[in-house]
């Protein structure tokens, strides 16, 4: 996943009013974690993804950690 498809896909989810499911990579869990934000969260959390990594969606401060999906979280 590269930044742009996920900022995209999480613009879409604030244009919508939706929220997200983030899932998010660690090196030493077998599966990835998945993150749910509210959709009142989105928008800002949207700014921290955007400043916290990179264009392959790996963390700026610890490249083993990664962003590899993004889902919609429908909560109406």
């Amino acid at each position: 996943m590269n930044k742009k498809d996920f900022l995209k896909n999480v613009d879409k989810a604030i244009n919508y009013g939706w929220g997200i499911k983030v899932f998010v990579n660690m090196p030493d869990l077998p599966k990835p974690e998945i993150i749910c934000n509210p959709p009142e969260n989105v928008s800002g959390k949207r700014e921290y993804y955007d400043k916290a990594y990179d264009n392959n969606m790996k963390l700026k401060t610890f490249d083993q950690i990664s962003i590899s999906g993004i889902q919609f979280l429908n909560l109406k």
